[in-house]
């Protein structure tokens, strides 16, 4: 008796031991991290400092107003700011501490401008949790928890949170004084609540999100409800509430009688599942809206409050309405796609290979494609192709400031497009068309991903047929041998993604840094396992590598 007590105090003891070892592990490679990205922040608010001694662009009239708040003024409100006063409390209450402290008072735009650097300090830690959390729940990766390996924690997720936190049009503004950095990180702690189930206060983060820009409204809202209503709904099964290639009627009466969504991994799914999902997800979500009212009420109340503001302040913008008038921007959606594809490169050029190139003149590494990954088909392009063109034709909105200040990007880019040939516009439709379809694809998972197993017979008692290349629903394949997102999910940010943009006259790249930055932490990068990093693997994770992971 005394021995086998002894045996599970030794056993306590070493699992202690083992977890307080990871811990420190983690802990030491967490700081890491956060120290490079910090440095490099601190490095080019410095930079800026020294360079650009006065306000830079907008920030004429964000240092205006952020003094006018310094000086107790806060009635008072500059005529071109468009933004709530959100950037300008933080700065208020950040100096305040440091006076309290005894370190300074406000005396230049540097100490304005290191209110989003403290930002910046915080950014990586947010974007590590919601990670972290991503494959803790195993949120699409998998659903065995032993492939939540150390070597899964230190390197792809510290990697792509340094990506992240570099991504240029948000890296430049860590030392200007904007609305952006504070906006993002409001917006990503307002998502960690969520995924916490935190909802009282997740209520309080999405409004304060709301006192830095009006369209995150659009994320803490519509975005994080839409997913809540996906969390709550089951999804449907093949050859039980769906058939393998359903009908409009299908889905009509799968949806109201079973209250299960029709949702296939997005890899797995063609254009016309796209259309099929949004469906079912409407329908499922009236036919169990009383029992959904009760999850959905945070996002219902900061809906009410931001109805209220835009009454109060009869329109959405503070100031300078007349040259930010809501309007129909379609354009928006197409010019995302290029720009998602510019500073993601590196994670979408094997889909747009993929998609492009025969499967003969393939890398080895992408013949295995067909089984799961749904190339383009023509009959879907060409109609889509048609749609933007009408939209390049009918709905390119030139704002004033766009060709009226050489200092921006987006100046260049459109006295390119437009002011050259008169189709170079339309030439570009293929870009757009690519771009979008590598950026979907990518939330499916790789294009090299290995083709799911069939469950056993014992937990699937159908016979499936499946015809060529086309892969059925979720549910007859073994979880823990697909990753990827499903198709709800794609259509939920595609949603929030076009509402925060194409009410937009103006094209600003900082406009889709939240679209990116969502969009970006929920891909699975690529990884290859070649014979050098299975050497450096024990056989245990060797198995588990094979099985599950990717990287750059």
């Amino acid at each position: 008796m005394s021995e086998s007590i002894l045996e599970m105090e030794e056993g306590l003891s070493r699992g202690y031991e083992r977890r307080m070892e990871d811990f420190l592990r983690m802990a030491a490679s967490t700081f890491t991290s956060w120290s490079v990205i910090t440095a490099l922040a601190t490095a080019w608010h410095l930079y800026v400092e020294s360079e650009i001694l006065k306000p830079y662009l907008d920030e004429f009239f964000h240092v205006q107003q952020a003094e006018l708040y310094l000086q107790g003024h806060f009635s008072a409100w500059h005529p071109k700011i468009t933004t709530p006063p959100g950037l300008y409390g933080v700065s208020l209450f950040y100096l305040a501490i440091l006076s309290l402290v005894g370190i300074k008072k406000y005396v230049r735009v540097a100490d304005l401008r290191r209110t989003n650097l403290l930002a910046a300090a915080l950014l990586p830690v947010s974007l590590r949790s919601i990670l972290k959390n991503n494959v803790n729940k195993y949120d699409g990766f998998n659903s065995n928890p032993e492939m939540l390996s150390d070597l899964w924690l230190k390197a792809e997720v510290n990697h792509a949170v340094f990506n992240m936190c570099i991504f240029p049009p948000l890296f430049f503004f860590y030392a200007l004084y904007y609305t952006d950095v504070w906006s993002v990180l409001s917006v990503l702690i307002t998502f960690q609540l969520h995924q916490w189930k935190c909802r009282r206060i997740m209520i309080v983060a999405a409004i304060f999100s709301l006192f830095f820009r009006q369209t995150n409204i659009f994320w803490v809202a519509i975005f994080l409800g839409g997913l809540e209503i996906i969390r709550k709904i089951q999804p449907g099964r093949t050859c039980v509430e769906f058939p393998v290639n359903p009908t409009l009627l299908d889905i009509v009466t799968g949806s109201w009688q079973h209250a299960r969504i029709y949702d296939p991994w997005i890899s797995q799914a063609i254009f016309i599942d796209y259309v099929n999902t949004a469906l079912s997800l409407v329908i499922v979500t009236l036919a169990q809206l009383p029992q959904l009212f009760r999850f959905l009420k945070p996002y219902l109340i900061v809906l009410s409050a931001f109805g209220w503001f835009v009454l109060w302040n009869e329109g959405v913008v503070m100031g300078d309405k007349e040259n930010h008038i809501a309007s129909i921007h379609l354009a928006q959606m197409l010019y995302i796609w290029p720009y998602i594809t510019f500073f993601s490169f590196a994670l979408l050029y094997p889909y747009i290979l993929a998609a492009i190139i025969p499967r003969k003149l393939l890398p080895s590494s992408f013949r295995t494609t067909p089984p799961s990954f749904q190339r383009p088909q023509l009959k879907v392009a060409l109609p889509i192709c048609a749609i933007m063109a009408l939209i390049v034709r009918y709905n390119t909105i030139l704002h004033p400031f766009t060709l009226a200040d050489n200092r921006h990007y987006t100046f260049y880019v459109f006295r390119l497009l437009l002011r050259s040939h008169a189709l170079t516009r339309y030439a570009v439709i293929p870009i757009y068309y690519f771009s979008a379809y590598a950026a979907i694809a990518a939330l499916g998972g790789p294009p090299n991903a290995p083709r799911p197993r069939r469950k056993s017979s014992s937990s699937a008692a159908v016979t499936y047929q499946i015809p060529g290349d086309r892969l059925p629903p979720p549910n007859i394949w073994s979880d823990d041998e697909y990753r990827g997102k499903h198709v709800s999910f794609a259509l939920i940010w595609l949603l929030a993604t076009a509402l925060s943009v194409i009410t937009a006259p103006l094209v600003e790249p900082r406009y889709f840094i939240l679209p990116w930055l969502i969009w970006r932490i929920h891909v699975v990068p690529c990884r290859s396992t070649g014979e050098n990093t299975a050497r450096r693997l024990d056989k245990k994770d060797r198995g588990i590598r094979e099985r599950c992971g990717w990287g750059w």
